[in-house]
């Protein structure tokens, strides 16, 4: 029973793990897209980039943290395979 339970909250941490690597690929994806935007002037994405400071200008940091999740998750599903 107590393999179980570890069983199945290695399988819940991969799929947040998985979760929060398409949270922040999508949220980069909407900070380079007002990056753009922003510069027509004053609409949404002048107000997502007023809210989201560095980010806005900079959406790489955010892509790099989506990559390490997503590479997180590929290792995590490995060992997963290897282990079962």
């Amino acid at each position: 029973m107590y393999v179980r339970i570890i069983h199945r909250w290695g399988a819940d941490m991969k799929n947040f793990i998985l979760f929060l690597a398409i949270l922040s690929g999508g949220g980069s994806f909407l900070f380079f897209t007002a990056a753009k935007e922003a510069a027509d002037g004053p609409n949404w994405a002048s107000d997502v980039c007023k809210a989201a400071g560095s980010l806005c200008y900079s959406p790489q940091q955010l892509a790099f943290v989506a990559a390490g999740l997503a590479g997180l998750w590929i290792v995590a599903m490995f060992v997963s395979a290897i282990r079962d």
